[in-house]
Order: C-alpha cells, then structure tokens, then sequence
C-alpha cells in the first residue's frame, strides 16, 4: 500500500474521532430538548461511523468508490423506485409484527416515538439531519461498503449480506430493534447486490428513515397497523425484489446499459442473423460489395 494511502487514512479516522465526539458534545441536555439531544448525538454517531468507514477504504489498493461500492447503480430509475418502496413496505411491516406481539412496547422504539411526538421547527428539521438522513449514509457506508463489499470476494454475495445485516442491527444497541434491523439489513444488502451500488441502499435507507421520522412527529396512529396491513408491506417488499430482479434478469437491459437491449437481441440467442443495425453494433460491418446500406 502507498505510503500516502496509509497516511491519508490514518488522518481520516483521527477526524472521525474528532469530528464525532465533537458533534456529539454540542447536544443540548434537558427534558425540553430530549429530541434534539437524540438528534445531535446521532449525527455525531453517523459522522464518526462515515468517516470511519472512509478510513477503512483507503487502505485498499482500489479505488474508494470500488472499495466501498460507490459506483453509480446498474438499474434504472424505475427500479430504484421500486426498492425504495419495496424498503418502505419492508419496514411498515416489520414495525407492524413487533406492535401485533408486543414486542414493540419493550423495545427503545417506544422512547423515540414518545420523544418525536409533536416535534416541530428546530427540533424536527434536527430529527430529519440526524435521525433521518445522516444513518442512510453513515451505517450504509459502513454496513453495505465497508463490511458487505469487503468480505463479499472470499465469502460470496449471500453470505456478505448476511454478515452485514448482523453488524447492522448490532449497531442499533437495544436487542428487538436491531433484530428488526438486521431483517431489514437483509433487504438493503440484497438492494446492493441487486443494484450494484451502495448508493441505493443509502438512497433506501435515506428514505425509509425520512418516512419514520415524519410519521412519529406528525402521524403517530400510522405505527399501529393491523396483521393484514403488516403482511401487505412484507409482500409490497418481496413484490418489489421480485419486480426488480426480473427486469434485471430479463433482458431488459444488456450490455449497453440500463434500458439498452442486449446486442443481437432474441435473434442472436436463437442463432439467426442480427439485423444490419445490431452487425455494426457489434462490430459486424458488412464487406466491401454487400448489398447491406
């Protein structure tokens, strides 16, 4: 490794030391500011757990965004709809199941739900930053880049979600939510693999926390659905999978691109001639002579 690598990643976790102990000690503290204590002190947690993870990429001999998957998504945008609902869906039914058996009232999911109900101005555009936005990018580049995209070349696709959905709800602390966690970890690493970017699961991950936050604050009643609205979300979720890895799988897109057919199309996988437009694609340019325009 380069001795600069070495040198530039030793300083980026320096800073995520710094940067995160520092954040967290501008949180305010007292019972009146209980929500914007939470928030601060999780964006101080998200920001040393980024940077952390942006350390441990540049001691890679690759490139950051190879390293932690940063890449631009191999689907289209249609499908990066669909994982975001599909994500959406996953959540409003796990949250569904712990409420129907009771599991939800003995978890730290009561105490955020107690301290964002009713949070509006200051407090609340804090909850978004460091509740909503700031875990899709500092627990996916972690989750999903560090850990899931690094060990994924010796232990395989499947077993890098699995590993990582584990780290994923470790990090939630308190054991019935960061099972609940390490379920949707599943989802989000199979969003990676399917997507082929991290930056979808940070886009899945954004949103789906988004959504929880401005439901707590302002529609508190959402986070009490019934058995048949719970097992809606989980098919929403598998719905979407399904959708997306068929559109992948299908033929939709090939080797050009998203939305870009394969060269030759069905003709070439048959065996038949490809049409004088798919030959120059693929470099069959008709001889000198040809009756071929």
């Amino acid at each position: 490794m380069p001795p600069h690598r070495l040198a530039l990643a030793l300083a980026v976790g320096c800073l995520a030391v710094v940067a995160g102990l520092g954040t967290c000690a501008l949180a305010p503290e007292g019972s009146a500011s209980e929500i914007s204590e939470l928030a601060v002190t999780s964006l101080g947690l998200e920001i040393f757990l980024a940077l952390a993870a942006l350390a441990g990429g540049l001691l890679s001999r690759r490139s950051l965004a190879a390293r932690l998957g940063l890449e631009p998504a191999r689907v289209s945008g249609a499908c990066l709809a669909l994982l975001v609902l599909g994500t959406l869906g996953m959540s409003h039914g796990l949250d569904g199941l712990l409420e129907l058996s009771g599991l939800r009232e003995r978890s730290a999911l009561v105490e955020f739900d107690a301290a964002l109900a009713g949070a509006g101005g200051k407090a609340f555009w804090l909850a978004l930053l460091g509740i909503g936005l700031a875990p899709g990018v500092g627990e996916e580049l972690l989750c999903r880049g560090l850990v899931q995209k690094g060990i994924e070349p010796a232990l395989g696709p499947g077993r890098a979600v699995v590993v990582a959905a584990l780290v994923f709800g470790m990090l939630h602390g308190d054991p019935i939510h960061g099972a609940s966690a390490a379920i949707l970890g599943l989802y989000l690493g199979t969003v990676v693999v399917l997507a082929g970017s991290v930056r979808a699961a940070i886009l899945c991950h954004a949103a789906n926390n988004l959504v929880a936050v401005t439901t707590a604050a302002h529609f508190p009643e959402v986070h009490t659905p019934g058995l048949a609205s719970a097992l809606a979300g989980l098919a929403v979720a598998a719905g979407c999978l399904w959708a997306v890895q068929r559109r992948r799988s299908g033929g939709v897109w090939g080797a050009g691109g998203p939305g870009q057919p394969a060269p030759g199309g069905r003709a070439a996988a048959a065996g038949e001639a490809p049409p004088p437009t798919a030959r120059r694609t693929i470099g069959l340019q008709p001889k000198a002579g040809s009756d071929d325009p």
